[in-house]
């Protein structure tokens, strides 16, 4: 009997399993569980422009082709996280996320058909370099 609940808990934490996809849903994602073929990486430059406060205001003149892109389903709602301003190709991000004058916006996000983390993303701001 305990062998079968502890096939029953191990299987219903898998990602095929509705149990497994709604606690999937919930978890932070981990990049190393998606497949590459699933995973797709965009980096683009982001300039500073003026800060506002704990706010900075910085150009992005790309950003609309990630989060336009079909494959990237949440696009439209990053873009909103981001107070992107497609007049002007400007975001709004904290201060302290940027290096400098200049910094690269990382992101991150499986596709919709993925088996692991379908659909989320995650953005990152490293140094230009």
């Amino acid at each position: 009997m305990a062998g079968l609940v502890v096939f029953a808990f191990f299987y219903l934490q898998r990602a095929d399993s509705l149990l497994g996809s709604w606690l999937d849903q919930l978890s932070e994602p981990n990049w190393d569980e998606v497949l590459e073929r699933d995973l797709v990486k965009n980096s683009i430059p982001v300039s500073l422009l003026e800060e506002q406060g704990e706010k900075c205001r910085v150009m992005a003149d790309r950003f609309d082709i990630i989060i336009d892109h079909p494959y990237f389903i949440r696009g439209e709602q990053l873009g909103q996280e981001l107070n992107y301003d497609r007049e002007t190709k400007t975001l709004t991000l904290s201060c302290d996320l940027l290096h400098g004058e200049k910094s690269r916006l990382n992101i991150w996000y499986a596709v919709e058909e993925s088996t692991k983390h379908a659909k989320k993303y995650e953005y990152f701001i490293t140094p230009w370099n």
